[in-house]
């Protein structure tokens, strides 16, 4: 029996590249599509980065600080001492023994004198020091209401004492406060409902007019 010789290596290598050669076929190769010469689809561009913000410090600025000086506190003003009870008791004493004139106004011009015509207004209180001003109850006025005309020191139609001695060397536009005690007043007797007997009395006297 006759034994056969194996094949080379080489042989059967050679064999198997000439059956891939042999089997191919150019015409069934898969090809890519041919790119378009122009594609009509849009290009989206790519988005731009996001920029990265990264916070500047502000700038330091070199504040110049005014030159301020110290307000400096006005001394204050020293308040007017109140009245000691000594000086009240001279001005509305308790008991008023005599007349007492205090001019508030002082006027110009002429003066009252005996015998002359002389147009006032008045405003009359009972006397009482433990008020302000030495007013008590008020009983009789002409604020609003028509001058009070009359003759000083008339001995036809006399007024009170205190009137008649308390208007003399008045000026014109002048106003006289005048406490009166009851003997130049209306004495024991008082007038009336209004003035009670032994009333001191305290008038303000203006003097509007002298003929």
């Amino acid at each position: 029996m006759r034994m056969t010789r194996p094949l080379p290596v080489f042989f059967l290598i050679g064999a198997f590249i000439s059956g891939i050669f042999v089997n191919y076929d150019p015409a069934n190769a898969q090809r890519s599509p041919p790119r378009a010469e122009t594609d009509s689809r849009p290009t989206v561009p790519a988005p731009a980065p996001t920029p990265v913000m990264t916070p500047t410090p502000a700038a330091t600025s070199t504040v110049t600080k005014p030159n301020i000086k110290p307000l400096t506190k006005p001394t204050p003003a020293k308040p007017t001492p109140a009245p000691t009870s000594l000086e009240i008791s001279r001005k509305f004493p308790k008991v008023v023994t005599k007349l007492m004139v205090d001019d508030l106004q002082i006027g110009k011009g002429r003066g009252a004198k005996p015998g002359s015509h002389l147009s006032i207004h008045f405003q009359s209180w009972l006397y009482d020091p433990t008020q302000p001003l030495g007013r008590g109850p008020q009983f009789e006025s002409t604020i609003g209401k028509t001058a009070y005309k009359f003759t000083l020191q008339n001995t036809e139609n006399p007024h009170i004492k205190g009137w008649e001695d308390g208007l003399v060397d008045l000026k014109l536009g002048g106003k006289r406060r005048l406490i009166i005690p009851p003997d130049l007043a209306y004495g024991s007797n008082g007038a009336g409902q209004v003035i009670p007997p032994g009333a001191t009395l305290l008038y303000e006297i203006e003097l509007i007019d002298i003929e």
